[in-house]
């Protein structure tokens, strides 16, 4: 004997906010029998928060660079002018806790000809990261670098742990609320009512500092001293929520 085939509806629908985006899905729940049973349903939305402050910490790339025709020189360079990046450092009250080696290399300039070398023969780089809890004091660092004839790197303003905590669940609440508005609207579109949340799925999506590069790290030429623009560190999560819904009578 045949059997009847089980109808099942299944409506997407997309929806595009301002600043949020969001995919739909509404499904009749496993064993519906006919189109018109007022059984559940299942909404399950996809949403994303969005959450921001401003930094509270800032991570400044530094580095003392040095040249010379075998390596031996350009290591004793690189500590003698690493210890003058240090001393410029402290000057400007930054401890040595605050900042740590990233990179040490000393490499061999090679080119395609011996006879087509121009300048010394190797380089070397001994870079720190300087972290300071007030973003207004990355100026104080790239200035006691250029004072030390250092190279400044990225500039990034960024969050402590704590701070990017709060944030995340702001932005985990934005998600949450627009999931169930969502929810609510494409309920009462079709003539359901949301009952309860079934279940969630979240996970973390993207976390954005403010990023300066090198290029505008250099003092001016009247020795004023170097500010940077903070802006703001966004955090954003995505979540997928489905809830369980029941026809309107």
């Amino acid at each position: 004997m045949q059997r009847d085939a089980l109808p099942v509806l299944v409506v997407v629908i997309a929806i595009l906010g301002a600043a949020l985006a969001g995919a739909a899905l509404v499904t009749a729940a496993s064993g519906d029998t006919t189109a018109h049973d007022p059984a559940n349903r299942a909404i399950t939305v996809d949403a994303t928060g969005e959450a921001d402050a401003p930094p509270d910490q800032a991570v400044v790339r530094v580095a003392a660079t040095a040249e010379g025709d075998n390596a031996s020189a350009v290591r004793d360079a690189l500590v003698a002018d690493a210890e003058t990046l240090r001393e410029e450092l402290a000057a400007a009250g930054v401890n040595e806790s605050a900042y740590e080696t990233t990179e040490y290399r000393i490499h061999e300039q090679r080119h395609p000809r011996e006879e087509e070398r121009e300048g010394p023969a190797y380089r070397g780089v001994h870079a720190f990261e300087v972290t300071v809890d007030d973003p207004a004091r990355a100026g104080d660092v790239i200035d006691a670098a250029t004072a030390a004839n250092a190279e400044v790197g990225a500039v990034r303003f960024t969050l402590s742990e704590d701070t990017r905590t709060d944030l995340r669940e702001d932005a985990i609440d934005n998600a949450m609320a627009d999931a169930r508005t969502q929810a609510d609207a494409i309920a009462a579109n079709g003539d359901l009512q949301v009952t309860n949340v079934a279940t969630v799925d979240a996970s973390q999506q993207h976390y954005r500092p403010v990023r300066y590069e090198g290029a505008v790290a250099e003092a001016s030429a009247d020795g004023a001293n170097t500010r940077l623009d903070t802006g703001s560190v966004s955090v954003s999560y995505q979540v997928r929520v489905s809830y369980n819904a029941t026809a309107v009578n």
